[in-house]
């Protein structure tokens, strides 16, 4: 039987929705602990005791908004793949992730804001792009025979993989550059990436 949450979970959990949503659309100084209150219920001495404050408040938001972001990655199947395979289908669903206009503005907003609360950055990059890099980290790992020798090691290959994928498609849109990509466009994309990738890792190229 499932483990019920606590009152002060759920509120907790409450808090953090709702501060999420605000600090999204506002930004950090356009948000105060007041407001969140308001709108989420509780009071202003939780939101010390629980999260420190609003900075505190702020970076839980960000690591819940991560989370939240990589969640369907946790639920791919790559049953009868192998590696190309399964990795293009990882990178598929990564680039729908990142160019999600939620990821958009989580990315703005951690970024924007890691100077008025130093920790953000932090929290942003450590269960946002270091998470996401670590899926296809461990896909590689799960498929290392499928690996030819080589001197990069796995981590930079993860590394180089999630850089090409996120690179000049986010830039784009974080500086409103052109239009969003279409489905077939990303598809596109995610596999191009992996066939330059895994073309110079992969233990037999001749059958890509």
């Amino acid at each position: 039987m499932p483990n019920k949450r606590s009152r002060g979970e759920v509120r907790n959990s409450k808090l953090q929705k709702v501060a999420a949503d605000l600090f999204l659309k506002h930004g950090y100084e356009g948000v105060t602990i007041d407001k969140i209150v308001e709108l989420a219920g509780g009071s202003k001495s939780t939101v010390y005791t629980e999260f420190g404050g609003k900075c505190g408040l702020f970076i839980s938001s960000i690591e819940n908004l991560c989370r939240e972001a990589n969640e369907p990655l946790t639920k791919i199947d790559y049953a009868g793949l192998n590696l190309e395979a399964s990795l293009k289908k990882l990178s598929i669903q990564i680039l729908h992730l990142i160019t999600a206009k939620r990821s958009v503005e989580l990315h703005r907003l951690a970024i924007g804001e890691a100077v008025n609360c130093p920790e953000v950055g932090e929290a942003w990059y450590t269960h946002g792009p270091a998470r996401t890099a670590s899926f296809i980290r461990a896909l590689l790992e799960s498929r290392r025979e499928e690996l030819r020798k080589t001197t990069i090691p796995i981590d930079r290959i993860a590394v180089l993989l999630h850089d090409s994928l996120t690179g000049d498609i986010l830039y784009r849109l974080l500086a409103g550059v052109g239009k969003p990509k279409s489905d077939a466009e990303l598809e596109r994309l995610a596999c191009t990436a992996v066939d330059a990738i895994l073309g110079n890792v992969c233990s037999d190229p001749s059958k890509k």
